[in-house]
């Protein structure tokens, strides 16, 4: 690996770990991306939810076992940059229409091998104190994790460009040169940057990069909006999905919610979207001081056929590798171990 040329399209959170990865190897990595910065497409409207309590706990064990492994990668990750990778919580508090639920939710998941113990109304209340009516009962998924995905790409980065990774932000990427059946560099405007192997993890935009030399990658998409507060005063121990709202603190202080998507994505949708989601915020969570929207984001999320690879090749193009998933912030890690495993073949 040390002689040869590596270049990753994209610098989200997938792009990002397999750089701070494969710098590691001696190779030399060129990370391009179409956009100013790291993590500045689909990667900024991410949640960053480290979780498998988000997930539906009939997952095949396999897909179940990948998001328990992402929960201790990042862990690993946060121990490794000084604490300084992973955004401040205390594990996620799930529950969902009445106890029922919550306690047939929490024991699907602890079979599965999740860590969750259950938690009374006065337990949550001590443990959360924004909540305006604790509910009954919740699942507390002490071991989950959240990261601010942008900045966690920026750390990436930064630790591949210790290694020697360059970066090249802003490029219109024009194609993939491929000479006799393999992969020979990548065309910008302007200039054309030969390498060895080529990976793409540029998300939903990587149908359009490789769709001319893997016709079947299987890449489609769905969006998901992301809605951004700042509040005066109060923070959220917790990552917390329930009463209809998945919603946690950065470590900035601002608060953040998920949502998906049902109406148009125009600015007026958005408005309405983002107003929906502060008159959730203001009734559950009373604690948060004058919250208010700051913004609303909608990305496609990128997701590949059922039972494709995490990682993609074609005979067609040796050398070219596509790693697309969802959820690709749990999954990047994994993504980021075989890429490293693959290239060493």
């Amino acid at each position: 690996m040390a002689s040869q040329h590596v270049i990753i399209i994209g610098a989200g959170i997938v792009g990002s770990s397999i750089a701070n990865r494969i710098s590691r190897t001696g190779a030399r990595v060129t990370v391009i991306d179409a956009l100013e910065g790291p993590g500045r497409g689909v990667s900024s409207a991410s949640f960053g939810w480290i979780t498998s309590a988000a997930g539906s706990p009939d997952l095949p064990e396999p897909e179940y076992r990948q998001r328990l492994d992402g929960i201790a990668s990042y862990a690993g990750l946060d121990r490794e940059f000084g604490g300084r990778f992973c955004a401040p919580s205390n594990g996620a508090l799930v529950w969902g229409a009445d106890e029922a639920e919550t306690l047939d939710w929490a024991r699907r998941h602890a079979a599965m091998g999740s860590s969750v113990r259950l938690l009374d109304r006065s337990e949550i209340a001590e443990l959360e104190p924004m909540l305006a009516e604790p509910p009954a009962l919740a699942a507390h998924f002490h071991q989950e994790k959240a990261v601010d995905v942008r900045d966690a790409c920026e750390v990436l980065l930064q630790s591949a460009r210790d290694n020697g990774a360059a970066t090249l932000f802003g490029q219109t990427i024009l194609g993939l040169d491929v000479t006799g059946g393999r992969i020979a560099g990548v065309r910008l405007s302007g200039q054309t940057i030969a390498a060895d192997r080529v990976i793409v993890a540029a998300g939903a935009k990587s149908a359009g990069i490789v769709g001319d030399v893997m016709p079947g990658h299987g890449i489609h998409t769905s969006p998901a909006a992301l809605i951004t507060l700042s509040v005066e005063d109060g923070r959220l121990g917790h990552i917390l999905d329930g009463g209809g709202l998945e919603i946690r603190s950065r470590r900035d202080g601002e608060v953040i919610a998920a949502s998906g998507v049902d109406a148009g994505r125009d600015d007026q949708a958005k408005a309405e979207l983002g107003r929906e989601v502060l008159e959730r915020v203001r009734r559950i969570y009373p604690g948060l001081s004058n919250p208010r929207v700051d913004r609303v984001e909608i990305a496609d999320r990128p997701f590949i056929g059922e039972g494709r690879s995490l990682v993609s090749t074609t005979p067609d193009a040796g050398g070219l590798y596509l790693a697309v998933a969802h959820p690709g912030v749990i999954l990047a890690p994994r993504i980021s171990a075989l890429v490293a495993a693959m290239l060493e073949q």
